[in-house]
């Protein structure tokens, strides 16, 4: 898969994250994409990263896009070039949604694990976004509650054939049944009493922050499936501030992560593009989306991840530690000698490397694989990807 030239020898520099740790060459297929804005990072995630990826027979592209571009995502242009459908995500209910609770999200569905009511991974994601709207740790006691909750929403749902949503979950936890009281050994009153917080939280949130997003059935349009091979989430339109843009980034990278463990016979290999990985930094989502990113060589996943500057992720996030487990790291022109420091120490560069990156032009990087020394690339791009990859229609006032 062609990089671009070296600088220094003209030759053509090509990459795969799969073939790379085939080789032995990078023991994770994850890539990390850091650079300041304007520098080039963009169009590389979308030649190398997205186009040139789907030239590849079985290839499939997976885009989170959060960026804008003339009042729609980024990549929606290159999307419609390929013939793929845009996803997209909005506050103000008109757009797709994602069921918190779709079957999709548990690892098993067999019969057996139906019968026993235990959704696997949706419990997971139910805590991580009571975390948010509770903005505190779990109880123990909540947490029973929750997982009571949802079983029983689950085994009601089953009954009624349809599945379950998340205001089923509320019910429950506000009018819990006298067996599941008894089987704790406990009233009904008290097992109210500890579901009353999570029910008024998580309905604050469905009605507010995260209304028409995830408190309904998964919308036809969301599925891994299309012949194109690229799935396009718009999710530009997503406040930064509060949790719905990392809660359907979670959601989206749970729903995938479990989707391709079902699927990991068929030995696909997926490319999943995150823009502005750095949303994913902070809180149990944070969490939640580092540990499925954790399961990517079982399932033929890599992660590109797009950075802005190390230094403005904390230390043990989510996002730090995508860049810290990336093996392949494209790293563009930083202007802040501390952020071009916080590069060197990250990935152990050379002494001296720091002075490099603050020189880098746009469209130039060092590209680090694994335990070779670094190379300085120029990015190469055809006029069709030129044209599919500039970002300046706001600007320019021209498509």
């Amino acid at each position: 898969m062609i990089l671009g030239t070296d600088r220094l020898s003209g030759q053509l520099v090509c990459h795969d994250p799969f073939i790379a740790y085939d080789d032995r060459l990078v023991s994770s297929p994850n890539v990390a994409v850091i650079g300041d804005v304007g520098k080039g990072k963009s169009s590389l995630l979308k030649t190398w990263g997205t186009l040139r990826q789907l030239m590849l027979a079985g290839r499939r592209v997976v885009i989170l896009d959060k960026k804008t571009q003339a009042g729609q995502g980024e990549y929606t242009q290159l999307a419609r070039a390929v013939g793929a459908p845009s996803i997209r995500f909005t506050v103000s209910g008109k757009g797709s949604r994602l069921n918190l609770l779709d079957p999709v999200i548990s690892l098993d569905q067999g019969d057996q694990d139906r019968q026993s009511g235990r959704p696997t991974g949706q419990m997971m994601l139910l805590r991580a976004v009571l975390a948010e709207a509770l903005g505190r740790a779990v109880s123990e006691r909540e947490g029973k509650a929750l997982r009571i909750a949802l079983l029983a929403a689950t085994g009601d749902a089953h009954e009624r054939r349809r599945i379950p949503v998340i205001r089923d979950v509320v019910h429950h936890l506000i009018d819990p049944a006298v067996k599941a009281a008894e089987e704790i050994a406990i009233s009904v009153a008290e097992l109210r009493d500890w579901g009353f917080d999570p029910a008024f939280a998580l309905e604050r949130m469905i009605e507010e922050d995260l209304s028409g997003l995830v408190d309904a059935e998964t919308s036809d349009d969301v599925q891994l499936d299309h012949p194109s091979g690229l799935v396009h989430f718009d999710i530009s339109s997503l406040p930064v501030e509060g949790p719905a843009l990392r809660l359907v980034m979670t959601v989206i990278n749970t729903w995938q992560t479990n989707m391709l463990a079902r699927r990991s016979r068929e030995l696909m290999q997926t490319v999943n593009i995150v823009e502005e990985g750095w949303h994913v930094a902070e809180g149990a989502l944070g969490r939640v989306f580092q540990r499925n990113t954790k399961l990517a060589r079982g399932l033929g996943l890599a992660t590109l991840a797009g950075f802005h500057h190390v230094s403005d992720l904390p230390a043990g996030s989510a996002a730090r530690s995508l860049m810290q487990e990336a093996e392949t790291v494209f790293i563009f022109g930083q202007s802040l000698r501390s952020d071009a420091l916080a590069c060197v120490d990250l990935y152990d560069l050379p002494a001296g490397t720091e002075d490099t990156i603050m020189g880098l032009g746009r469209g130039t990087f060092l590209a680090k694989i694994g335990a070779e020394a670094p190379l300085l690339v120029q990015h190469v791009r055809s006029p069709t990807e030129v044209r599919l990859t500039e970002t300046d229609d706001a600007m320019t006032g021209k498509r």
